[in-house]
């Protein structure tokens, strides 16, 4: 019966502590978000300019790339807002994903055409193991199979693209199976063939966030400035530092490495203008998260 008075009120706090945390944050957000616009039509220019050349070209590599770059801008887009709502550790988490894209555009970079062309019809494997997970709980789901012709057609895309680059090529990974020379490849391999491995402990750290093991439910960036043992359950204006900063060095990461594909004058001014741009904003946050945080 009250629901709307309450409803009200808790809004009218979220009002004012979202206020009071791009008070306290507004440099390091503001910084963050211009990088991000810039990386965002840096990808769009670039796109614009280079298609028609592309698509003649038959480079598939540059098709998958400037994909999986605006999927990392709308990421980055993402883990920006929930700074600014006061969810750092929701934000950590999304950079694992953030992260696992930038790995895999520059390990594609790294590679010919090839290499890509493998990546975009290993879908067929991962379609034909969804289908039949979705048709295994139909029942307790309550929802509409796949067709058996659905299921027949999937197969022999699958059945197809395993006989053209063998069994290997049915893994999770198995795209990349030939060119890391391992029948069962990982993401752990793709870091490391990208020296992005050094990064692995931030990546494990971010995945308490997202897994139900102990240390997420004790260790918080929200609860970074805490004095005492509190139990998290909305937003805290603390942590921001670390999310910005890793979102700040993969986001820079793929957009250098997808204006590398037709490089030229304007492309490095752009590389450079992005590195400048990103150099500072983790400093910026470590400055801000010194002073004393409004509450």
């Amino acid at each position: 019966e009250r629901s709307e008075e309450q409803l009200k009120l808790v809004r009218d706090y979220q009002k004012g502590f979202i206020n009071r945390n791009t008070e306290r944050w507004e440099r390091g957000f503001n910084a963050l978000e211009i990088l991000i616009i810039v990386c965002t039509e840096a990808g769009e220019e670039f796109n614009n300019t280079h298609r028609e050349h592309a698509v003649q070209e038959r480079n598939i590599q540059f098709d998958l790339v400037v994909r999986l770059h605006a999927r990392a801008c709308h990421i980055s887009s993402e883990i920006l807002w929930l700074l600014k709502g006061g969810f750092a550790d929701a934000a950590h988490a999304r950079w694992r994903a953030l992260h696992e894209v930038a790995v895999t555009a520059l390990f594609l970079l790294n590679h010919g055409n090839e290499l890509s062309i493998r990546y975009y019809e290993h879908g067929a494997i991962e379609s034909y193991k969804a289908m039949k997970q979705y048709n295994k709980y139909k029942s307790r789901l309550s929802i509409k199979e796949f067709s058996e012709k659905e299921l027949i057609e999937c197969k022999v895309a699958r059945d197809k693209a395993i006989n053209k680059y063998g069994q290997d090529f049915e893994g999770s990974y198995g795209w990349a199976a030939d060119v890391l020379n391992n029948k069962r490849p990982n993401f752990s391999n793709l870091e490391e063939a990208v020296k992005l491995d050094h990064l692995r402990p931030y990546y494990k750290w971010a995945s308490q966030n997202i897994h139900a093991n102990v240390h997420g439910t004790r260790n918080k960036l929200g609860l970074a400035e805490a004095k005492e043992d509190v139990l998290l359950a909305g937003a805290s204006n603390s942590g921001m530092t670390d999310p910005a900063d890793l979102t700040v060095l993969s986001l820079s990461q793929i957009s250098v490495g997808l204006l590398t594909v037709y490089s030229n004058m304007d492309s490095l001014i752009t590389q450079y203008v992005i590195k400048e741009l990103g150099s500072n904003i983790g400093e910026l946050f470590l400055e801000i998260e010194s002073q004393q945080p409004l509450r």
